[in-house]
């Protein structure tokens, strides 16, 4: 067992050295702060969505037939009800494309959900200022409309979706609209207690119920891990219960089916793609070019939008990444395209949206997000 320790140390240390390292340090660093946090919790909503939700309500909502002046909004605003990455957003979705929503309405959702999330919203004020957060709220919304707008115009034919992700569960089933609501707030709430948006709260009024027992663990990051770690398994039990009570056991098992299936789809890709992002940004570290990035002109937008959309930024890290630019002189019209664009698309969200929705769409999206985030910050640097 020691040689093998020892072997295994070696390896590593060898691997420290060679090219290869700062992308399996990314994906890493991504399997510890974001597999069980947020892709888990992405991938149950996804199998629920795709599995249980009303596939004529969603064709009402966000079809291709629904009136735009609904549809549109509905995926914009229901984008910024779930706490997930660009990568933690394909499977829901990929969910809400199985059950009828319109190709644009479902690219809408696809960029507004990870920038405009309660997490990036709350973080983007605290550490950037009001003005920053608000023309986030705004931004976001406009280039989502713009580029569900955009899918809708040049692909008019329906998503092409493969036939081994079609939903199991009966449309017509049982379960009151009310029980429907309480189980995905179920599930969005584990979700945002998972990624951390209630840790402050849960540490602020549960440590002290469990310091009675937690003799020799005081100031430990297991006391602090403890209440939340309760607090998921509160929740979890309460899903169970509902599950037992409002769904049928073969529901269940189709449920969790489901959200493997997507998971064995779709996360080898992104965890490809992050080991490619984390070798890009070791190759062309952005510090040693905000000469670049100094100005309000196009230049400066488009380039920064286009490495934001190649790069992988979390939720939280694009925020810091962009902050720490601004102090090294990034003009605020860049930094708002980088805001936009980093954490809304990424080079393993397109890797993964590739079997998906197929690869002129996933280039024309691209470009969209580019066109978009681009006239934004040059709006935004107008105006601050």
């Amino acid at each position: 067992m020691d040689e093998l320790v020892a072997s295994s140390t070696g390896f590593l240390s060898y691997l420290r050295t060679t090219w290869v390292w700062p992308g399996i340090a990314e994906v890493g660093q991504f399997i510890g702060t974001h597999l069980i946090s947020g892709m888990v919790p992405a991938f149950l909503i996804a199998g629920a969505i795709a599995v249980f939700l009303d596939k004529a309500r969603i064709t009402r909502l966000m079809g291709a037939k629904a009136n735009p002046l609904i549809s549109f909004p509905v995926a914009a605003f229901s984008g910024g009800l779930l706490t997930v990455c660009s990568c933690g957003v394909i499977p829901i979705f990929t969910g809400i494309m199985t059950r009828g929503a319109g190709s644009g309405p479902a690219f809408t959702f696809l960029f507004a959900a990870p920038a405009i999330n309660l997490i990036a919203l709350t973080y983007t004020l605290s550490l950037m200022g009001l003005e920053f957060a608000l023309g986030r709220v705004v931004f976001v919304m406009v280039c989502a409309v713009f580029i569900g707008l955009g899918i809708r115009l040049l692909f008019a034919d329906p998503p092409e979706v493969p036939a081994d992700m079609i939903s199991y569960a009966d449309d017509d089933n049982p379960r009151t609209d009310f029980q429907m609501a309480v189980f995905f707030g179920m599930l969005i709430f584990l979700m945002l207690t998972s990624t951390g948006y209630f840790d402050i709260w849960i540490q602020g009024k549960t440590l002290s119920a469990f310091e009675g027992g937690l003799t020799g663990l005081q100031g430990t990051p297991l006391q602090r891990l403890l209440p939340k770690l309760f607090m998921l398994l509160f929740e979890a039990g309460i899903i169970f219960i509902m599950l037992k009570q409002w769904f049928r056991p073969d529901e269940a098992k189709q449920w969790l089916a489901k959200a493997w299936s997507l998971f064995v789809m779709i996360f080898p890709k992104v965890l490809l793609g992050i080991f490619l992002s984390g070798l890009l940004a070791a190759a062309f570290p952005l510090s040693r070019f905000m000469v670049y990035f100094d100005d309000n002109s196009v230049r400066a937008n488009l380039l920064v939008s286009i490495i934001g959309a190649m790069s992988y930024f979390g939720t939280i890290v694009g925020v810091n990444v962009v902050a720490t630019m601004t102090h090294f002189g990034m003009h605020s019209g860049p930094a708002m395209a980088f805001l936009l664009s980093g954490p809304s698309v990424s080079l393993p969200e397109i890797l993964a949206l590739l079997p998906i929705i197929g690869r002129r769409k996933a280039v024309v999206y691209f470009f969209l997000v580019a066109v978009s985030t681009t006239i934004s910050g040059l709006l935004f640097g107008m105006l601050f």
